[in-house]
């Protein structure tokens, strides 16, 4: 087998285009936040669920009220975890991003830029 011989290069990163950037940074942040928020909805709900049955069990009357309760927290959730807090997310990580990008782009060139050494 045959060594394949590689030199790398040293190369300055000039500027970061920012919308494209900003955008993948974004959606991987709402992938993350998305997966985050069903797993925080499951601990949310079986916490609640817990909570319930224990007051249940103490004072049965209130299991109309208290099942009520759950069932609206446990809803509303839902909603904002799942779908509300992901979008929030993948907002914030834009507007973040892009002013991190936009700040790279004015200071390298006063203070230096990234420099990657690639193959």
């Amino acid at each position: 087998m045959e060594e394949v011989k590689t030199t790398s290069v040293m190369k300055k990163v000039k500027s970061v285009p920012v919308v494209d950037v900003s955008l993948i940074v974004s959606v991987i942040a709402l992938i993350l936040a998305f997966i985050a928020g069903i797993i925080w909805f499951i601990i949310g709900w079986s916490t609640i669920y817990q909570i319930s049955t224990i007051i249940i069990s103490l004072e049965p009357q209130t299991a109309d009220v208290v099942n009520s309760i759950a069932a609206s927290i446990t809803g509303m959730g839902a909603l904002y975890l799942i779908i509300v807090w992901p979008i929030l997310t993948f907002i914030g990580t834009f507007i973040i991003t892009a002013i991190a990008i936009l700040l790279y782009n004015y200071l390298a060139p006063r203070i230096g830029y990234i420099k990657l050494e690639l193959e």
